[in-house]
């Protein structure tokens, strides 16, 4: 006789292995797709061998664990310590659905029954967007950051948890993590017969690189109010999981002495110019702005580079050392300044011109010549290439033409990309133009300038006056000269007359 609870154990067996079968076949299908879906930025691995304990048997475990490893760039088995990053925030929550009896309720999901599975296919194709009805978001939730070795553990209960990168933390990460969906346990396997309680997921980031900066250290134009170019070379980060740029800003703070030369910027990413108002737009205080046609360009050419080449004009000389320091880039949303400072120098002339006198002159003609390369002078000024010409006011002070101010003349000493200890440029100053009546006269003409208004080189130009023509004697003087000639006339007359008397006397 068989015993009445028997068929009812049979029924329980059936109903057990039809719900153990079910979970199954739902697992290889959702949490192979799950994995899939957030494959595009994390590759799931086993951190420990797979069980074949689905999450409804008797002894499964009840919680398992999430390892996050950060690598810039793709994830290798062996990266390298400087592709590590550190202090990235993680925020993982878990997903339930809305209770059908209070919808202010989240309920989390409960893997352990089949029923619960239902629909999380959609759910994890909606990735990277938050849960939507029937799903929600629970108040569980764990936030970390990576440790030094780019990886940050979570211990998580048996569920369906939602992962964010919420914090770069220091690092230019161009191209964060899409929030992903991930599930504990995991199916592995092809038939789904394997579980793994212990996944981990290796996001890839990009990381923007820094903008470089330099300058043209060849000058052609040597006086303040000249133009000095600058060179900006921008890498163009690669996104990933196929994005494209929405934002990409290229910004140079300006030092309050110069002045961008409106129109000047030329643009190329490769072998392709690009053209303002088409592809970017140029504002005074200078920001690049790119347009949607430039982005185009850009998402084009990621991993490529950006070539900006301007034009800034140098309005005054102040302490003569000009940097140009305070520029970034930025590509949909995150800023990366550039390190690399390079610096335009500059001095000044001053010439005053009097007679042997003290007296200011008027009139006088000085021009300015670069040295050659030894930084020596020639005897004479050169019939042409002179940099700046000025002539002497009422003041006896030089003003040079087309130069603001017009004294003292500001010159240029140097180019560089990083800092100099003691920068210096000799020119050669020739007076061209002898105010009349004076003569030129011998100075040392040649010029050593140092940056900034105190190492200020005077020049104290002194003309003599010609000397004029012996000039006949007339006036008082002379008629004193004549008079004194005259008496002195009479009296030698008038010995004469007494001279020729005494003799006559005698002879007779």
């Amino acid at each position: 006789m068989v015993p009445a609870y028997g068929p009812r154990i049979e029924r329980n067996k059936a109903k057990m292995t039809s719900k153990k079968k079910t979970i199954r076949r739902l697992a290889a299908g959702v949490g192979a797709l799950a994995l899939g879906l957030t494959g595009v930025t994390a590759f799931a691995t086993a951190a420990s061998a797979a069980v074949d304990v689905g999450p409804d048997q008797p002894g499964a475990p009840t919680s398992g664990t999430l390892t996050i490893n950060k690598y810039s760039g793709g994830h290798t088995a062996n990266p390298n310590p400087e592709n590590l990053l550190d202090g990235v925030e993680f925020t993982v929550t878990q997903v339930g659905r809305i209770s059908t009896t209070d919808p202010t309720v989240c309920e989390a999901i409960d893997l352990t029954d089949a029923a619960d599975w239902d629909g999380l296919s959609g759910l994890f194709a909606s990735a990277p967007s938050t849960p939507a009805a029937p799903f929600c978001l629970t108040d569980v939730a764990q936030d970390d950051v990576t440790g030094t070795n780019g990886q940050v553990v979570f211990n998580l209960d048996v569920g369906i948890y939602f992962v964010q990168e919420t914090d770069p933390g220091e690092h230019p990460i161009v191209s964060p993590v899409p929030d992903f969906y991930v599930s504990i346990p995991t199916s592995v396997g092809n038939d789904g017969t394997g579980w793994n309680y212990d996944v981990v997921a290796d996001p890839k980031n990009q990381l923007q690189e820094e903008p470089t900066k330099t300058i043209e250290e060849d000058q052609e134009e040597l006086v303040v109010g000249s133009t000095v170019e600058w060179t900006l070379d921008v890498p163009i980060p690669t996104l990933n999981n196929d994005e494209t740029f929405n934002e990409a800003i290229i910004t140079d703070v300006l030092d309050s002495r110069l002045e961008y030369v409106a129109d000047s910027t030329v643009m190329t990413i490769g072998g392709t110019d690009l053209t303002q108002g088409t592809h970017y737009t140029v504002s005074d205080n200078l920001v690049w702005t790119f347009t949607e046609a430039g982005r185009a360009i850009l998402d084009a050419n990621m991993g490529g580079t950006l070539n900006i080449v301007f034009d800034t004009k140098v309005l005054e000389v102040g302490d003569g050392t000009i940097p140009n320091d305070d520029y970034e880039s930025q590509f949909n949303g995150t800023p990366t300044p550039g390190t690399v400072v390079p610096y335009t120098y500059w001095g000044e002339l001053l010439i005053n011109k009097k007679d042997d006198k003290g007296t200011t002159l008027a009139g006088a003609e000085f021009q300015v010549f670069e040295a050659s390369a030894a930084g020596t002078c020639a005897d004479d000024a050169p019939a042409t290439g002179a940099i700046a010409t000025g002539t002497s006011n009422a003041a006896g002070v030089v003003q040079w033409e087309g130069a603001t101010p017009a004294s003292p003349l500001g010159l240029w000493v140097a180019n560089s990309n990083g800092p100099l200890s003691d920068p210096f440029k000799v020119y050669c100053v020739y007076e061209t133009v002898v105010p009349a009546g004076h003569t030129a006269v011998d100075f040392e003409n040649a010029v050593t300038i140092r940056p900034g208004t105190s190492n200020l080189v005077t020049l104290n130009v002194v003309n003599a006056r010609t000397d004029g023509p012996e000039l006949p004697l007339t006036g008082a003087q002379g008629t004193l000269a004549l008079t004194i000639v005259g008496l002195l006339l009479v009296s030698a007359g008038t010995g004469a007359i007494l001279w020729q008397r005494h003799r006559r006397n005698q002879a007779a």
